[in-house]
């Protein structure tokens, strides 16, 4: 977070569940919320479910206040710590900017520190203590899942179910305003590798008015929850729906359960009916399968696929948020993912853009050729090509931390990129250890070629010089050599990842651009012969001496054979082993960080015979 005060007016959610962990973005959403006295008013959200600013359309803070049932001018606490209602209930027209101002003070934000601490405790009651879910997952074949479609006594619904299906399921799909079905995103962005469908329930109408449901004075996963779980109930005991026909995961758990209701949600941010995605709790299990994550949100008179999308990432591959959580800036990826700002936008919402290269990468999805040579002894340095949309993409990753790694893809502002911000060449620095909340390291950071780092800044959701083209280099120093804030190709620990992108193509469909290997460690190259159980001592049958650093090895063996690889470091007068590769194959690698002293690489045979090849980075 940057400065004194956040720039922007925030009211923090603090919430009820102990299971929601996936927030929905909001860009400059506007909803219409029914006072006590029936006067509807307008309401706009920016941020996600965790933190997200409320204002009126002219920009005043506003809150909903418990006592009066209603959406209140808001006002800081005597401390500045939090947002306080002034009982004043908004009105369309009634108040003025100034004689609001004059009444609550100015419009201020709350301090750092404040939001800080309120954001800790809504993400620890959205996530429990534990950290965020696990990785990603590999994902491809028939995965289906479930669309329950709810209307209410007094609200029946206006989208009928085939219009549902066909939103879901259909290949050539264009109502709403839509470019493409759900079904047809994933098997475009998968390259035809997933098939992700959706059996929609005939209309369960609720056992009571839909104000119930609505309750602003609930959390959003109170009422939305029992709703659930008496559909689920009366899709078991009334229709006798086999639940054991939809995908699940490794523990029997649904992984895709949707749910659409008639209407708006006719709640406050983050209450009532307000769409989110948690857990269903208590669980519901019928045909040896049971719930886990749901999605839920309303219909309104109209379907637009991004939402779905963007939720469907969580459900069904654990995708990430990749904006900022604690709304101090937009991210990095910002709108050039889907899991960002990619599905939220005036034309993205109807068809969202991809998911970035490591998402597809860990889904499963992508041919990932690897550039780095001190990993891949065929690394294909000089020219190389890319085109856009191929589920194809490069990556260089850290010798030193298989986790860690640069990915290069070309994006073109066609096809599935028809709406991105730019086009040109993407480089996104992956680390896992990274976090959402740290603008300036976390999970995927976009590389933006302008170097000015706008999404960060809060500056805006990605523009037309993000992505490298021919006036572009990325380099050890290069577009800037901010050591922690900069845009370079240097690894988190600071050390030169070694490589050097240049000589880019114009932006194109398929883009060329240069890779060379600079500044980093000379690749040693070492051959041999190894009997049935032999063994040999490399470099040369000889050991060396090392000052200290990152010892890295590749050895490939014959096929056929099961050929090994250790480390080992003269201590006490004898060699100890420090490291080793034992897979069934004769391909192994180490990555070792070696302290002072004497050290010797040792080749060895547990079956086969036949040469072998050792490249070593020290």
């Amino acid at each position: 977070m940057k400065g004194k005060h956040l720039g922007k007016v925030l009211s923090v959610l603090v919430v009820a569940s102990s299971s929601a962990f996936a927030a929905i973005p909001y860009k400059d959403q506007s909803y219409f919320f029914t006072q006590p006295n029936g006067e509807k008013v307008e309401i706009v959200l920016n941020g996600n479910t965790y933190v997200a600013t409320q204002t009126t359309t002219s920009g005043f803070p506003v809150i909903y206040d418990e006592k009066l049932k209603g959406m209140t001018y808001a006002k800081l606490s005597e401390n500045g710590e939090t947002y306080i209602s002034s009982g004043v209930l908004v009105a369309s027209k009634t108040l003025q900017n100034k004689r609001l101002e004059a009444t609550f003070g100015e419009r201020k934000s709350l301090s750092r520190e404040a939001v800080i601490e309120q954001l800790s405790k809504a993400r620890t009651e959205f996530l429990g203590t534990s950290s965020e879910r696990s990785a990603p997952l590999a994902i491809d074949g028939n995965v289906k899942g479930l669309t329950i479609i709810i209307d209410f006594p007094d609200l029946r619904g206006t989208i009928s179910k085939s219009q549902v299906e066909s939103f879901l399921n259909d290949l050539n799909y264009a109502e709403f305003g839509n470019a493409q079905s759900v079904r047809g995103y994933f098997r475009e962005v998968s390259g035809g590798k997933l098939d992700y469908t959706n059996t929609v329930t005939a209309y369960y109408t609720a056992k009571k008015n839909k104000a119930y449901y609505a309750d602003s004075s609930l959390s959003s996963t109170v009422r939305s929850q029992e709703l659930i779980s008496e559909a689920l109930a009366w899709l078991e005991n009334t229709q006798g729906f086999d639940f054991s026909t939809l995908t699940v995961d490794s523990s029997k758990r649904i992984r895709g359960l949707n749910v659409f209701y008639a209407g708006a949600s006719d709640s406050s941010w983050s209450k009532g009916l307000w769409p989110h995605m948690a857990q269903l709790s208590p669980r519901f299990c019928a045909d040896g399968v049971c719930t886990d994550r749901y999605q839920i949100t309303d219909m309104g008179n109209s379907l637009a696929i991004g939402t779905f999308v963007h939720e469907s990432g969580h459900l069904i591959t654990n995708w990430p948020d990749l904006y900022d959580y604690d709304g101090s800036s937009e991210g990095s990826v910002a709108s050039f993912g889907v899991m960002g700002f990619g599905a939220i936008g005036a034309t993205n919402r109807f068809k969202p853009t991809p998911p970035v290269a490591p998402l597809r990468d860990k889904a499963g999805w992508d041919t990932v050729t690897e550039l780095n040579p001190s990993i891949n002894r065929n690394a294909p340095l000089g020219q190389v090509s890319h085109t856009s949309g191929t589920n194809t993409s490069y990556k260089w990753t850290n010798e030193n931390n298989a986790n860690e790694a640069f990915y290069i893809e070309a994006i073109h502002k066609s096809g599935q990129n028809s709406e991105q911000l730019d086009q040109g060449l993407a480089i996104w620095h992956v680390d896992p250890t990274g976090s959402n909340s740290d603008e300036w390291h976390p999970y995927i950071q976009m590389e933006h070629a302008d170097g000015n780092r706008d999404p960060e800044n809060n500056r805006n959701r990605g523009d037309s010089t993000d992505l490298f083209d021919v006036a572009g280099e990325f380099s050890d120093t290069l577009p800037n050599a901010l050591s922690s804030k900069g845009t370079n190709a240097k690894w988190w620990s600071g050390k030169n990842s070694g490589m050097l992108i240049d000589k880019i193509s114009d932006p194109k469909p398929t883009m060329t651009f240069n890779v060379d290997l600079v500044g980093a460690l000379p690749i040693e190259e070492y051959r041999g012969y190894l009997d049935n159980k032999g063994q040999a001592i490399e470099p040369n049958g000889n050991w060396f001496q090392y000052a200290g650093g990152s010892i890295s090895l590749n050895l490939e063996g014959p096929t056929g054979a099961d050929f090994d690889l250790k480390i080992e470091k003269w201590v006490n007068s004898a060699w100890q082993q420090v490291a080793v590769s034992e897979s069934p194959t004769s391909s192994e690698s180490i990555n070792y960080t070696a302290a002072s002293g004497y050290y010797r690489v040792i080749v060895y045979s547990y079956s086969g015979a036949g040469n072998y090849l050792l490249y070593m980075t020290r």
